[in-house]
């Protein structure tokens, strides 16, 4: 009989994304919502949340989860947000609101903006694109934002180029060597495999963009984190030393022998254990999308509906979890989502 998986969850170190989980928190903290806000850039909608109601709208939201007593965490994505108009202003009402606020971002901006932008922000999510984006801005923008927040940066894994981008990946790690608050042992710093994106809700295939070579594959499957050397011990300490970084930016799988395994969100698809069907997932728990249209959903997968934006005050969070009806889970949001048996 095979080993079952019977339950996943995140783990992460960052101190406030997923602090539900952080077993030293007090009991009546908050809980944590997270809410991953897809803004376009053009079009009707977006001339309509800018004119009107973006920012009334994030208000209304900020309220309506303290009211909850949970912890608002925005992730803001779009084609690239960071230069929707007024953007600027949408940072300053979440921080007054104090919720957290991470930028999915490929980091174009100018440097100026990034040091007046990072007062605002608890991380950054840059995707590296090789084939539009100047190397040597990446780096100036990875030196800028350094010590301010938290850092996630993947790297477009272009095949024929994967071994030059490892390199690449490995001298962004060195920037870490003196951040005293992201150390090169707590960056994530990941060239992702590309894989073709089919059209429609296709959650049936998950197949590589680029056939890559034996060389390039081992890049793409090295870890994110890379672990924390072990600490020297006294001769008379014989107690092992427990491994945390293995917890760090990745997904607890816990197995029906009891055991459990530890593996970063970006390798959960490489390794094939995002097939979660028929498992209880708590969407709308942990966290909600608001996806370009307004539409709030419990996930990118879309199992749940709960209206559009601009009626944010008739819905209410989800009472039971959603069994899981699809065959692969290939987003690493969707994919940090609890779920049990």
């Amino acid at each position: 009989m095979s080993n079952t998986v019977i339950s996943s969850s995140h783990r992460t170190y960052k101190p406030v994304y997923n602090q539900i989980r952080v077993p030293d928190i007090p009991k009546k903290a908050p809980k944590v919502t997270e809410a991953n806000f897809f803004i376009p850039k053009v079009d009707e909608y977006n001339l309509l949340v800018t004119r009107n109601y973006k920012v009334s709208q994030l208000k209304k939201i900020c309220k309506y989860y303290k009211e909850q007593n949970r912890q608002l965490h925005f992730e803001l994505i779009g084609g690239e947000v960071t230069t929707i108009p007024g953007f600027e202003e949408i940072l300053r009402t979440i921080a007054d609101y104090n919720a957290s606020i991470i930028v999915y971002t490929n980091g174009s901006r100018t440097i100026r903006w990034w040091e007046e932008a990072r007062e605002y922000l608890e991380g950054v999510v840059i995707t590296y694109h090789p084939l539009t984006m100047d190397e040597e801005h990446l780096f100036e923008v990875i030196k800028t934002l350094k010590g301010h927040c938290t850092i996630d940066l993947n790297i477009a894994g272009i095949g024929g180029q994967v071994v030059e981008l490892g390199k690449v990946a490995d001298r962004l790690r060195e920037l870490f060597n003196d951040n005293a608050q992201q150390s090169i042992y707590d960056v994530n710093i990941t060239v992702k495999t590309m894989y073709k994106k089919f059209l429609g809700n296709n959650h049936e295939q998950q197949d590589p963009f680029y056939e890559y070579t034996q060389d390039e594959i081992k890049i793409l499957q090295r870890p994110g984190v890379i672990p924390r050397p072990p600490e020297p011990q006294a001769e008379e300490d014989t107690t092992p030393q427990e491994q945390e970084h293995e917890r760090f930016w990745a997904t607890e799988f816990l197995y029906e022998d009891g055991s459990v395994k530890y593996v970063q969100s970006h390798q959960i698809i490489n390794e094939g254990l995002n097939s979660f069907k028929g498992m209880k997932c708590e969407l709308g728990y942990d966290g909600i999308n608001i996806d370009m249209n307004g539409e709030i959903i419990s996930s990118w997968c879309g199992a749940k509906n709960f209206g559009n934006i601009t009626q944010i005050e008739s819905w209410d969070l989800p009472k039971t979890e959603t069994i899981c009806p699809h065959e692969f889970c290939n987003n690493l949001n969707d994919i940090s989502i609890t779920k049990t048996l």
